[in-house]
């Protein structure tokens, strides 16, 4: 079910009203399971069985991480583990592309593409379940309960588009649900209000000016390309914050409370900071689960950079199975790792750079933004060759 349907308006009145007239307290967790099973069968049924399999393999690796005697036992599980979650990942999501692009390379069908429908939110439970498994690794979680993971896995306003939660910070909330305030509901009903503004009223109408991103060519001119760009940068952040309203508002109403996914992105002085503000639930998700593990920060200059840019590469080819995707994310990636060279090596130096004035944070906000939606048109483009030829009109 998509949010900003008849279909979805139902659900989800019928589910809140069951949930607090109806299920009593204790058996809300499991009603919440229910719900969530309802609503990812509403997709292709079949893909139930697939959650169901990662999610149990999961918890049962968790459960005897936790009883492990050794550091050597928990490490073989956790490798296991994430093995069998990223394998299914990458068959279901990534094996056409994989396939594509060795018989583009080869200029012959050497790898027969699997005819295979992508699983509904197979990335974003896929990251979950991965997160659940190396914290419990770290020590960071020390309890799993079954029905609380069940929870978790299914919650139904996060399933589909984020944003991405912590278990560790899910779980308790199972335990003490209570009603929201009725002031805090009537803002959670806004955030679903203005969520579904968002994306109806906003990123929908600028669709109509995207097309020279999604089939360039003579029909437009320089101007048209322009627009496109500057529609899609708004639509995008539209359409992306709007689910993630809609979503926090539903956990809200339903007593819990999921992460803040943006924080008005597009005001950023640096691309650092875009990535502080913008799907901020998957940009920590990288960086603790992909860029530390690399290595982060504590390299030499040029290692930090490589990590940015592999870290970046994966947050890409995370949002689809396509060039364009990866490309930018390595966009991104290297923009990241210019941006720290030029705080580090060049700011320091440079007396108006460090002031903070006005002038400054105005150029740096714009220049942030210009290279962020830039970088959008390697996101909408269908292929490469399209995003090559949208940056030659623009500057043609």
């Amino acid at each position: 079910m998509i949010f900003n349907t008849w279909s979805f308006a139902l659900f989800a009145c019928v589910t809140l009203g069951f949930y607090w007239s109806v299920v009593p307290q204790r058996r809300k967790p499991a009603f919440l399971v229910a719900v969530g099973v309802i609503f990812y069968a509403a997709s292709v049924p079949a893909y139930l069985l697939l959650v169901g399999a990662l999610a149990g393999l999961t918890y049962a690796l968790g459960r005897a991480m936790l009883r492990a005697g050794s550091e050597a036992q928990r490490s073989r599980l956790l490798t296991f583990g994430i093995v069998t979650i990223v394998a299914a990942l990458a068959y279901f999501k990534y094996a056409g592309f994989l396939a594509a692009t060795v018989n583009a390379i080869a200029r012959y069908d050497l790898v027969p593409a699997p005819h295979v429908v992508v699983p509904l939110a197979i990335s974003f439970f896929t990251f979950e379940f991965v997160h659940v498994l190396v914290d419990v690794r770290a020590g960071r979680i020390v309890r799993l309960d079954a029905l609380e993971f069940a929870a978790f896995a299914t919650f139904f306003p996060t399933l589909v588009a984020g944003p991405i939660k912590r278990y560790q910070s899910f779980a308790p909330q199972l335990r003490a649900i209570e009603a929201p305030a009725p002031q805090t509901a009537a803002l959670d009903a806004y955030r679903i209000l203005l969520g579904l503004a968002k994306k109806t009223v906003i990123a929908d109408s600028m669709h109509a000016f995207t097309g020279p991103l999604l089939g360039p060519g003579d029909p437009y001119g320089r101007i048209d390309y322009w627009v496109a760009i500057l529609a899609y940068a708004i639509e995008i952040y539209a359409d992306f914050s709007a689910y993630s309203d809609i979503a926090i508002g539903c956990s809200g109403l339903l007593g819990l409370r999921v992460p803040e996914n943006f924080a008005h992105p597009y005001r950023a002085r640096n691309i650092a900071d875009f990535w502080r503000t913008w799907h901020v639930s998957l940009s920590t998700w990288i960086r603790d689960y992909v860029f530390v593990p690399l290595g982060g920060s504590r390299g030499a200059p040029l290692v930090t950079a490589l990590n940015l840019i592999v870290a970046m590469a994966l947050a890409g080819l995370w949002h689809g199975a396509a060039w364009t995707f990866v490309v930018w994310g390595l966009w991104h990636g290297a923009g990241l790792a210019v941006h720290r060279a030029w705080v580090r090596g060049v700011v320091p130096r440079v007396a108006f750079l460090r002031d903070g004035s006005l002038a400054v944070r105005a150029l740096s906000t714009a220049s942030t933004f210009a290279f962020v939606a830039a970088g959008w048109v390697f996101f909408a483009a269908p292929s490469l060759g399209d995003a090559l030829a949208v940056f030659r009109h623009l500057f043609a």
